[in-house]
């Protein structure tokens, strides 16, 4: 009983037992150290998962235009070699498939182009016909020389010759129509014009290679095939541009683009595919034969 006399002795004061239960239920939320969410320049986005770098060949980026460049070019005066880099902007792929919707017209060359006309292929369409011609023509009179027995003499006015036909053909003739259709209102598109003739010459290059045969019909035939089908080709790719004008300004303009390829094509036939199958004539100093 001694004992519980000391413990009933010990006596607590209320303001201790206040103090005591404040210590034992203190919150401590105040300072709770749980991770707060993250504050700043992160967004929430950084969390997904992130994507792989794309280098290499795989890299969109390496096959995008430069718009720099192209902006860069479009800025630049007309009198700049800079100004007209954009012209020749295709690449080897594009030209075949041009080249080959020029040969065989089934589809609107317009369309093909996809509103990018260049003057790459036309120009060195132009240079390879020129090329082809003298090189075919300088066989077909080594040829006549051989059949008729005589001296071959190589000829460099062909070369000239082929020269101004060919690019007058290719650049000046597309000139003067892109003139007469822009003079009645049909609003044509100087660099389509040239893309049209410039191609119209891919038929000429087989069509060339083909004519040293010694044969006349089939020379005749090869005539009428290619300029058959590059006619068609011009014709049927410009009558969008000229139904825009009257129905008898259309036709004029129409025929002269008409008249103009056949001059072309008979050129081609007299000048570079003709054989002189004939025996020479004897000169007049020479004996007769005994």
């Amino acid at each position: 009983m001694a004992h519980g006399s000391a413990y009933s002795a010990i006596e607590i004061d209320d303001d201790e037992l206040n103090n005591a239960t404040e210590l034992q239920f203190q919150n401590f939320s105040s300072t709770d150290t749980r991770a707060q969410p993250p504050t700043g320049n992160i967004s929430s986005s950084s969390t997904s998962t992130p994507q792989p770098r794309q280098t290499g060949f795989g890299s969109s980026a390496i096959f995008e235009p430069n718009r720099a460049n192209q902006e860069q070019n479009a800025n630049q005066p007309i009198w700049s070699v800079g100004y007209y880099a954009k012209f020749f902007d295709v690449d080897t792929d594009q030209v075949m498939e041009r080249c080959f919707a020029s040969v065989i017209p089934k589809d609107n060359f317009l369309e093909v182009m996809g509103g990018r006309p260049d003057l790459y292929g036309p120009f060195w369409i132009a240079t390879t016909v020129i090329f082809v011609l003298f090189v075919t023509s300088s066989i077909v009179e080594s040829i006549n020389a051989y059949i008729n027995k005589t001296t071959y003499s190589y000829d460099i006015f062909q070369m000239t010759f082929a020269f101004g036909t060919i690019y007058t053909y290719a650049f000046v003739v597309p000139l003067m129509v892109w003139g007469a259709t822009k003079y009645f209102g049909c609003q044509p598109d100087l660099l389509e014009m040239l893309a049209l003739y410039g191609y119209a010459l891919t038929i000429w290059i087989p069509v060339s290679i083909l004519s040293v045969i010694p044969i006349e019909l089939a020379r005749w035939i090869l005539l009428g095939i290619g300029a058959g089908l590059s006619g068609v080709f011009l014709i049927r790719n410009m009558y969008p541009v000229l139904s825009r004008a009257e129905a008898q300004i259309a036709k004029i303009i129409l025929v002269l683009v008409i008249i103009f390829h056949g001059v072309l094509a008979l050129i081609l036939k007299y000048r570079f595919f003709a054989y002189n199958t004939g025996a020479s004539a004897p000169s007049p100093d020479t004996p007769p034969a005994a």
